[in-house]
């Protein structure tokens, strides 16, 4: 990046570290690196959401994945798991994210089937959900969330199937029974 700073017209750079040597730069990479620095020039000057594009293109011609941990596109890039953490970027995603993941076609998720999960987290999912569960309600889920989670592992699915039973035990005033289930 300081090369381009100081006049340079051409960088070469790597698509997932695949011919790198001698320190070529990863693409995604160097684009999230000048996207910090300038982001309204380089969504202007790239079309940023073809880069998950070129990395699969690449991976698939070489038969290998894209890394879980791979700059901008890679499934962890914007994921966001520990209770804190997750409250901080349902509140204001820029707390942890210099990137926005809009802007690379790519969208934000925030785990909650888990036992690090925080009840603001599933307060936004019983939100998107619509189903009008309390604070208090919130907290008693996540806690069931989080027993279950240290059980064997759950997915949104498996969240979002606990959640709407609780929900709909909550009209019946039975929802209290849902919490004792295993």
């Amino acid at each position: 990046y300081a090369a381009l700073q100081n006049g340079a017209t051409h960088v070469d750079t790597s698509v997932l570290g695949i011919g790198e040597r001698n320190g070529i730069p990863p693409l995604g990479g160097f684009i999230a690196r000048m996207y910090a620095a300038d982001k309204e020039y380089v969504k202007n000057k790239y079309n940023l959401t073809k880069l998950r594009d070129v990395e699969n293109i690449v991976a698939d011609a070489v038969g290998v994945s894209v890394p879980f941990n791979n700059y901008i596109t890679g499934y962890c890039a914007f994921t966001h798991k520990a209770g804190i953490h997750a409250k901080a970027i349902l509140n204001n995603p820029s707390t942890y994210e210099i990137l926005k993941p809009e802007d690379f076609g790519m969208t934000r998720y925030v785990a909650i089937g888990h036992r690090l999960t925080g009840w603001n987290a599933v307060k936004n999912r019983v939100d998107q959900l619509n189903l009008g569960l309390t604070d208090a309600d919130c907290k008693r889920v996540t806690n069931k969330i989080k027993n279950l989670a240290d059980i064997r592992p759950l997915s949104l699915d498996d969240v979002d199937k606990l959640l709407m039973i609780y929900g709909n035990a909550k009209n019946t005033d039975s929802h209290h029974a849902i919490l004792t289930l295993s």
